[in-house]
């Protein structure tokens, strides 16, 4: 049950991602603003993905990073074509190998947070009406 939980989070939490990081480049968002929705985000994706949070979380962050900046570049092209790659959503966060890190560890302890509620709120498939105990 583990895997499906994962699968369906890493997914829905990089899409959503996205298209916050790729709508709110072009904006001066205050830096809270900027960096909480992701947060509520990436614990959401821990909730949804139960214990294996700590990865849907730190995989969704780096997932919507690259395909918020192919939506970014996009939108920019499309009315300036001479636009280089977005590389960077606010201030601190840039594709980069090394900067990366401080952000895909938050990411894990917004999945650890969101995994340890998603298993005392959501129900196992054991849990479910007409299922046997094992």
């Amino acid at each position: 049950m583990a895997v499906p939980r994962l699968v369906m989070s890493v997914f829905a939490c990089t899409v959503g991602l996205a298209f916050w990081w790729a709508l709110t480049e072009p904006l001066a968002f205050p830096l809270p603003a900027l960096y909480a929705v992701p947060a509520l985000i990436l614990l959401g994706s821990g909730v949804i993905a139960g214990r294996m949070g700590v990865l849907a979380a730190p995989i969704s962050l780096l997932f919507s990073l690259f395909l918020g900046s192919l939506i970014a570049t996009w939108l920019h092209q499309a009315f300036v074509p001479e636009t280089a790659p977005v590389s960077h959503f606010g201030a601190q966060l840039v594709i980069e190998p090394v900067s990366l890190i401080a952000p895909l560890v938050a990411a894990a302890v917004c999945g650890v947070l969101g995994g340890f509620l998603g298993e005392r709120m959501l129900p196992t498939r054991a849990e479910w009406p007409g299922q046997r105990r094992r």
